[in-house]
C-alpha cells in the first residue's frame, strides 16, 4: 500500500507540469495530422525488390518486360517460380515482392478490375511500408490506362499513337501478409494503409521514450540531489520499494501518454489489424523496458541535470541510430547498433501487431527482448543506487 500511495504522489507531480501535459497533447495531434507529409512516396529505388510474374500468357510476358524496365533498379530482382519465392520469403532477404498475378493482363483488356499484390517483409516493415505507398500513390494518381489507339497511319502519328483509356479500372494494389509460422500468405483485410500506418507507433514511442526516462531520470536524480532518498531510507523504507514505486509511476505515465498518442492517429484515419489487448500488453511491456533504462542510466548519477542531459543523449541516440526516424539499410555497422536498443523491438512488434495482424505468439521474440531489457536493467539499477548511496 505504501508503495502504491507513493506512486500516486509521483504522478500527481508529473501532472501538476503543465509543460509536460500540453507537450504531451499537441505533439500528438500535430504530427498525426501531417505525419505522412514527413515521408515522400516515391524513394523506393535503394530498396531490395523483387518481382514474380505468374501471368505467362503471351500479353502478360509483353507487360512484365515493360514493367522490369520501369522497375529496373539496381537491387532488383526477378522470381522465376514457386519455389524460389517460398525460399526468399523464408529467408526474409526482401524489402518487398511484386506479384502479377494470372490473368492479370486478359483482365486488363477486358476492362475487369485488376489486382496487384505486394509482399512486406516481416522484419523490415518500415521499408515495406514505403514500397507499398509508393506503389499505390502512383496507381491512384494514373488518370486512366495508356493504349494504342487506333486508325490511320496519319491519325496515329498526328496523335502521338499511345492514348488514355479514362474508363478502364486502375489496377488496385493489395498487402499479401506472410505467416510467422510457416510463411503461407493470406490478402490483408485493410486496403487503405499509408505511410501513416508505419509512422504512428513512432510517434508513440518517442512520447513513451520522452515521458518515461527523462522522468524517471530527473526524478531519481532530484530525489538524490536534494536528500529525499536518503530521509526515505532513513524512515525505514527500503531501496527496492522506492525504485519499484517510481517504475509504476513511470509506467502508468507512459502507458496513458502512448495510447492517447496511438488514439489520435486512430482518429485521423490509421488502420490497424491488432486485437486490442495484444497491443496493450505489448505497450505495457515497452514501457517498462524503456522506465528501466531510463532508471539505469540515473542509477549513477547524484543531480537531476545530470541524469536528465544522459538520458536525453541516449534517446536521440536511439531516435537516429536505433532505426526509429529512417530505415538502416541491411547488413550496415548501424544495423548493429540498432540492435542494441530496446526501442526498435519495441517498434518492430508494434508494427508486426497492428500492421500485418500478427498476435503474441508471433512478436514472443521483441516481447521476450524487451522483458529482458526491463528486468536487467532494473536489477543493474537497484544494485548501482545500492552501490552509489552514502548511508
Amino acid at each position: 500500500m505504501k508503495i502504491l500511495k507513493m506512486s500516486w504522489y509521483e504522478i500527481k507531480k508529473v501532472l501538476r507540469n503543465r509543460g509536460v501535459l500540453i507537450l504531451s497533447v499537441i505533439i500528438p495531434v500535430i504530427l498525426a495530422y501531417f505525419g505522412s507529409s514527413f515521408y515522400p512516396a516515391n524513394i523506393t529505388q535503394d530498396f531490395q525488390l523483387a518481382l514474380y510474374n505468374e501471368d505467362r500468357s503471351l500479353l502478360g510476358n509483353i507487360s512484365f518486360i515493360l514493367i522490369k524496365q520501369f522497375l529496373n533498379f539496381e537491387s532488383t530482382i526477378e522470381i522465376k517460380n514457386d519455389e524460389q519465392l517460398n525460399q526468399l520469403i523464408k529467408e526474409a532477404s526482401y524489402d518487398s515482392i511484386l506479384i502479377i498475378p494470372k490473368g492479370f493482363t486478359q483482365d486488363l483488356i477486358n476492362r475487369s478490375q485488376t489486382v496487384l499484390y505486394i509482399i512486406p517483409n516481416p522484419h523490415k516493415i518500415q521499408n515495406s511500408m514505403m514500397i507499398y505507398t509508393g506503389f499505390k500513390a502512383v496507381f491512384d494518381e494514373l488518370a486512366g490506362i495508356p493504349e494504342i489507339k487506333v486508325g490511320s497511319t496519319t491519325e496515329f502519328l498526328l496523335q502521338g499513337g499511345i492514348g488514355i483509356d479514362e474508363t478502364r479500372p486502375k489496377p488496385e494494389i493489395k498487402m499479401l501478409i506472410p505467416s510467422a509460422s510457416d510463411g503461407s500468405l493470406v490478402v490483408s483485410p485493410t486496403t487503405n494503409l499509408g505511410i501513416n500506418d508505419m509512422f504512428a507507433p513512432i510517434v508513440a514511442v518517442v512520447v513513451i521514450l520522452l515521458l518515461s526516462m527523462i522522468g524517471i531520470a530527473s526524478s531519481i536524480g532530484q530525489a538524490r540531489e536534494v536528500g529525499l532518498l536518503d530521509l526515505y531510507i532513513s524512515n525505514g523504507l527500503k531501496t527496492w520499494e522506492f525504485i519499484l514505486s517510481k517504475i509504476i509511476s513511470y509506467i502508468v505515465i507512459g502507458f496513458v501518454a502512448g495510447m492517447f498518442s496511438w488514439s489520435m492517429f486512430r482518429m485521423f484515419g490509421v488502420q490497424s489489424q491488432a486485437n486490442p489487448w495484444n497491443l496493450i500488453l505489448l505497450v505495457l511491456i515497452s514501457v517498462f523496458s524503456f522506465t528501466s533504462f531510463g532508471l539505469f542510466l540515473s542509477s549513477f548519477l547524484k543531480t537531476a541535470r545530470a541524469a536528465s542531459f544522459l538520458v536525453t543523449a541516449m534517446i536521440g541516440g536511439m531516435l537516429v541510430f536505433g532505426g526509429v526516424l529512417i530505415p538502416i539499410p541491411t547488413g550496415s555497422i548501424l544495423e548493429k547498433i540498432a540492435n542494441l536498443f530496446p526501442v526498435k523491438y519495441s517498434l518492430d512488434g508494434w508494427r508486426k501487431i497492428t500492421v500485418l495482424g500478427y498476435g503474441l505468439s508471433d512478436v514472443s521474440f521483441e516481447i521476450l527482448i524487451l522483458l529482458g531489457f526491463g528486468v536487467i536493467f532494473f536489477l543493474a539499477s537497484l544494485m548501482l543506487i545500492q552501490a552509489t548511496q552514502e548511508t
